[in-house]
């Protein structure tokens, strides 16, 4: 179990570190847009101010505001679009670690781990035990660790690995699955990242 909470926290600390570079980087792509469209913008208007009346100099101020809204909503579009390459690559690459972890031979322990904490919820119900296809060979051992018989089956799901149990009779689903994990985990690195784009 320790090894377990080892993986998770590494996970965590490095979908941190992997956002904290990228949330920097980020920042000083912002910067370096600002400054130059500011550089530009002041460059042409020193320019047209020389040589235009009044009128002229505020009807080109109408126009560098119209310019600069454009540019800030170009500029978010290309910050949003590089924030979710960023987000997914972390995320990706998270996923693949837990597919090597549901082949691991630290996979079934951990899979025995999500069945015991369970058990006693599911054992007087018409339960469904749902796993992924690829571990529908470890059904014996994983009911053995259940300690009674509930019919197995794959669910498509489940892609990553671990279980979920559905009781029938009380419309209650336990989702113990690393899918779930992941999905859970994404929802709060995007609430609570700080790569809030504005």
């Amino acid at each position: 179990m320790q090894n377990i909470d080892q993986i998770y926290l590494y996970m965590k600390e490095e979908i941190e570190r992997q956002a904290a570079n990228e949330e920097n980087a980020i920042l000083e792509e912002v910067k370096a847009l600002e400054e130059e469209a500011y550089s530009s913008m002041k460059k042409e208007a020193e320019r047209d101010a020389d040589l235009k009346l009044k009128q002229e100099v505020e009807e080109m101020s109408s126009q560098a505001a119209s310019e600069i809204s454009e540019i800030h909503t170009d500029r978010t579009k290309k910050l949003i679009k590089k924030r979710d390459e960023y987000v997914n690559k972390v995320f990706n690459e998270a996923k693949e670690e837990l597919i090597e972890f549901s082949k691991s031979n630290e996979y079934m322990p951990f899979m025995k781990a999500k069945i015991e904490k369970v058990a006693d919820t599911f054992k007087d119900t018409d339960a469904i035990l749902y796993i992924k296809e690829d571990d529908l060979s470890l059904k014996d051992e994983l009911l053995k660790a259940l300690g009674y018989d509930i019919e197995v089956k794959a669910s498509d799901d489940i892609e990553i690995g671990g279980i979920m149990i559905e009781d029938l009779k009380n419309a209650l689903i336990v989702d113990e699955t690393l899918d779930f994990a992941l999905k859970n985990q994404k929802e709060w690195f995007n609430k609570n990242s700080g790569l809030i784009i504005r």
